[in-house]
C-alpha cells in the first residue's frame, strides 16, 4: 500500500507539472491568438468541435478505461487494441471525409467542408498514441507525458502564432492543432518501449469491448451533449456569438480541466487497485473531493469576480461579451472535477453501464433546458447550463454514494470551507483594490491578495490539504 501511495503522491505531482504547464502554454499562447484572429475564426472551429470529439471517442473506443480496469492486460490485448484503434480511425475519417459538405450546408459555412477535411486528419493522427498513453497511465507514471505534452504545446503554439502572422487566419487554429497532435504521437513513440506486436485477437478485443462499449456509449453521448451547445448556438446565431461563447467556455475549462485531469488520472488507476476494500476506497474519494476543492475554488473565484479586467487586458475590448458569459459558466464548472471522482469510481468498480445511465439522464436534462432557453439567447443558454451542472451533480453523487455512503451532500459538506474563504478573500480583494484605475495593475494586485490570503488562510484553518501539499513539496526539496 505504501508503494502504491508513493506512486500516487508521484502522480499527482507529475501529473500536476504536466497539467499546469499545459494548461499555462495554451492559455499564453491562447491568448495571442485571440488578439491576432476574431472571434468569427473561433467560432467555426466550434462548429466543427462536435464532430472531431464525436470522432475521437469512437476511435478510442472506450478501451484505454478497460486496458487500465484489467489488471492482467498483456501484450495480445494491446496490440489487438492497437490495431483496432486504427482502422476504425479510416474508417472515422473517411465518414468526416465525406458528410463534410452535408455539415457545411447545415451551418451554411463552405469553409467548413475544407476545414474538417483537414482536421479530421488528426484523428488518424491521434490513434497512434492511445496504447502508450495508457501504458503509462496504468503505470502511474506521468513524467513522460509532462515531457511529451510540454514539447508538444510550445511547438503547436508556435506553429499557430506563425501561421496567425502570417495571415492565415482560421487555418491558424488547424494547423496549431493538427502540429500538436503530430508531435504529441510521435514523441510517445520515441520515449515509450512499446511497441506492437503482429497479433490481433478477437476473444481479448470482445472481453475488453464488453467493458469498453459501455464507457465509449457514455463518452459518445457526454461528448455529442456537451458539444450541443455549440451546435444550437452555431446554427441559431452569428458565427461571432459561438466565438465569444468558445472563448467563455475555453477560459472556464482551464482550472476544471486542471485539477479534473490530476486527479482523474491518478484515481482511478488508485481506486482499481483499492476497490475490495470499502473503508479506503471512501478514503480515497474523501481526500480526493477536498484536494479538487482546495485546488479549484480559488481559480473560480478569481474566474468569476475579476472577469471583466481579465478579459478586458488579456483579450482585447472586442472580447468583452465573453465577461457575462464566463462568469455564468464559470460557476457551472464548480461541480465537474467532482463528477470525474465519482465517475472513477464508478467505473473502476466494474460498473460502466451505470456510468452510461447516469450519462443518459444528464443528457435528457441538455435537450430539455436547450429547448427551453435556446430562443432567449446565449446567456439564457449558459444558465440552462450551470442549472444542468448542478443536477447532474446530484444525480452522479447519488449513484456513487450508494457503494459507500459518501453521498453528494456529504461532498458539498467537504467542499464548503473552501468555497467560503475563497469567494470572502476575492470580494475583500475586488474592493479593497477598487480605487486602482489601472486595470492591469489593478487585475495583477487582486490575484497577489486572492493567493496570499488563501494560503494565509489555509495555515490559519489547519486545511489538512495544505499541509499535504507543502510536505509533498518539502521532501521533494530535501531530495
Amino acid at each position: 500500500m505504501s508503494d502504491l501511495k508513493n506512486k500516487a503522491t508521484g502522480g499527482v505531482i507529475w501529473s500536476g507539472i504536466d497539467k499546469s504547464s499545459t494548461m499555462l502554454i495554451q492559455f499564453v499562447f491562447g491568448i495571442i491568438l485571440a488578439r491576432l484572429l476574431l472571434p468569427e475564426d473561433y467560432g467555426l472551429i466550434g462548429m466543427i468541435t462536435i464532430f472531431i470529439t464525436i470522432s475521437q471517442a469512437i476511435v478510442e473506443s472506450g478501451f484505454s478505461r478497460a486496458l487500465i480496469q484489467k489488471k492482467d492486460a498483456d501484450q495480445v490485448d494491446y496490440s489487438t487494441t492497437f490495431f483496432f484503434n486504427f482502422m476504425i480511425s479510416i474508417l472515422v475519417y473517411g465518414i468526416l471525409y465525406f458528410i463534410a459538405p452535408l455539415i457545411a450546408d447545415f451551418y451554411e459555412e463552405p469553409l467548413l467542408i475544407d476545414l474538417i477535411k483537414v482536421v479530421g486528419l488528426n484523428v488518424i493522427i491521434s490513434s497512434f498514441a492511445i496504447i502508450q498513453r495508457t501504458i503509462l497511465i496504468k503505470e502511474i507514471n506521468f513524467k513522460v507525458q509532462a515531457v511529451v505534452n510540454i514539447s508538444a504545446g510550445i511547438i503547436g503554439a508556435l506553429v499557430g502564432i506563425g501561421c496567425a502572422l502570417a495571415g492565415f487566419g482560421v487555418w491558424s487554429l488547424v494547423l496549431q492543432y493538427l502540429s500538436r497532435n503530430f508531435i504529441t504521437s510521435l514523441l510517445f513513440w520515441v520515449f515509450n518501449d512499446w511497441k506492437p506486436s503482429l497479433i490481433f485477437s478477437v476473444a481479448a478485443l470482445k472481453k475488453l469491448f464488453d467493458f469498453g462499449s459501455k464507457i465509449l456509449a457514455s463518452t459518445l453521448l457526454y461528448a455529442a451533449f456537451q458539444n450541443i451547445y455549440l451546435v444550437v448556438i452555431g446554427k441559431v446565431y452569428k458565427s461571432e456569438e459561438l466565438g465569444y461563447y468558445t472563448r467563455a467556455t475555453l477560459f472556464k475549462q482551464i482550472p476544471a480541466t486542471l485539477v479534473t485531469t490530476i486527479m482523474q488520472n491518478v484515481t482511478f488507476p488508485v481506486l482499481v487497485n483499492v476497490i475490495e476494500n470499502d473503508e479506503q476506497v471512501y478514503k480515497v474519494m474523501k481526500r480526493s473531493v477536498r484536494l479538487t476543492a482546495f485546488l479549484l475554488f480559488p481559480m473560480i473565484s478569481i474566474l468569476i469576480i475579476f472577469a471583466y479586467p481579465l478579459v478586458l487586458i488579456l483579450l482585447t475590448e472586442k472580447w468583452l461579451p465573453t465577461v457575462v458569459l464566463l462568469q455564468i459558466l464559470s460557476i457551472g464548472v464548480i461541480f465537474f472535477p467532482i463528477n470525474s471522482i465519482n465517475t472513477n469510481f464508478i467505473n473502476a468498480r466494474g460498473r460502466s453501464d451505470l456510468s452510461l445511465k447516469i450519462e443518459i439522464i444528464n443528457n435528457v436534462l441538455i435537450v430539455l433546458t436547450l429547448a427551453i432557453t435556446y430562443s432567449f439567447g446565449i446567456t439564457a443558454i449558459a444558465i440552462g447550463y450551470v442549472c444542468v451542472s448542478c443536477v447532474g451533480f446530484f444525480t452522479c453523487a447519488y449513484y456513487s454514494g450508494k457503494f459507500v455512503g459518501y453521498s453528494g451532500l456529504k461532498q458539498v459538506q467537504d467542499m464548503l470551507p473552501y468555497a467560503c474563504v475563497s469567494i470572502a478573500i476575492s470580494i475583500m480583494s475586488y474592493f479593497l483594490w477598487s480605487f486602482i484605475d489601472n486595470q492591469l495593475f489593478y487585475l495583477i494586485v487582486c490575484v497577489i491578495t486572492v493567493g496570499i490570503g488563501y494560503v494565509a488562510s489555509s495555515y490559519v484553518f489547519k486545511f489538512k490539504e495544505f499541509e499535504d501539499i507543502k510536505s509533498i513539496i518539502q521532501s521533494r526539496f530535501k531530495k
